[in-house]
């Protein structure tokens, strides 16, 4: 059985994009709990970012290493409020972490269907430029002081300039869509981008920049984790990794009519 931690409380969250279309499709039974009342998850859990008692949920199933799911913003394709369309914006879906894994066999007709210009990498860069995450992550990598830490660290090893992007918040939500400056300008002439588990990794890899990361990043596997590092950074190709990216994100309407449930079950 799959339970859903849901804002019952909440019928207005966009939460209710995913799970009202995986209670259609889903092979398995499917319950849905209030998420601000369960303080404790069962095993085969699904939970959409970290409000209400989410993360100490998650927290509990990874110590008892039980299977949970966990949907989120996506790589691409993120929602635009003025133009909120069932198949014009995706959410991700991942097992047992927070973020996507690498899949290795998977091809690349679903990444290719953004037209996401891949830049070749600027070795030339002179400032480094870090892109906290929020506080709910954070508080799953149990590094609350992480901008603090980073930024110490980071200064024992370079000279070079430092640049913080905090992330964009407003509206009542945060991402691209209510950034003052894009990113794309604060990545022009950026040796590497900083990050503990941000999804401006994959802006920073497709605009030629290298990325440090948490080792529970999903970017891993084209990063480097070792700030000691951080004047000799990882240029790894990245086709593969972002196409596995875009096989664990789904529109609304792939999540339910089935689809999503499909390619899910082909690479978990």
């Amino acid at each position: 059985m799959l339970t859903i931690y849901a804002p019952t409380n909440n019928l207005k969250s966009k939460a209710w994009e995913v799970f009202s279309g995986v209670l259609k499709s889903w092979p398995k039974q499917t319950n849905c709990l209030d998420n601000s009342k369960a303080t404790t998850a069962v095993e085969n859990a699904m939970f959409w970012g970290f409000v209400n008692n989410n993360l100490s949920m998650i927290h509990k199933l990874e110590a008892n290493k039980q299977d949970y799911w966990f949907t989120d913003t996506p790589y691409f394709g993120r929602f635009d409020n003025n133009n909120l369309k069932k198949d014009n914006h995706y959410w991700r879906i991942c097992k047992n972490n927070i973020h996507a894994k690498l899949i290795n066999d998977c091809d690349s007709a679903r990444f290719d269907s953004f037209k996401v210009k891949v830049k070749s990498p600027n070795k030339k860069g002179r400032h480094i430029l870090v892109c906290p995450s929020s506080p709910g992550i954070n508080l799953y990598i149990k590094q609350s002081g992480w901008l603090e830490d980073t930024l110490s660290t980071l200064k024992k090893y370079t000279d070079r300039p430092i640049k913080v992007r905090q992330k964009p918040r407003g509206r009542g939500t945060s991402g691209p869509s209510e950034a003052k400056t894009p990113i794309e300008e604060d990545l022009k002439d950026a040796f590497a981008c900083v990050t503990s588990c941000s999804i401006s990794a994959v802006e920073s890899i497709c605009n030629g920049v290298p990325v440090f990361c948490h080792e529970k990043s999903f970017a891993k596997p084209i990063g480097e984790i070792e700030l000691s590092k951080i004047e000799d950074p990882k240029y790894i190709d990245p086709y593969q990794w972002l196409c596995s990216l875009a096989y664990q994100q789904f529109t609304p309407e792939e999540i339910e009519n089935g689809l999503a449930v499909k390619m899910i079950e082909r690479y978990y």
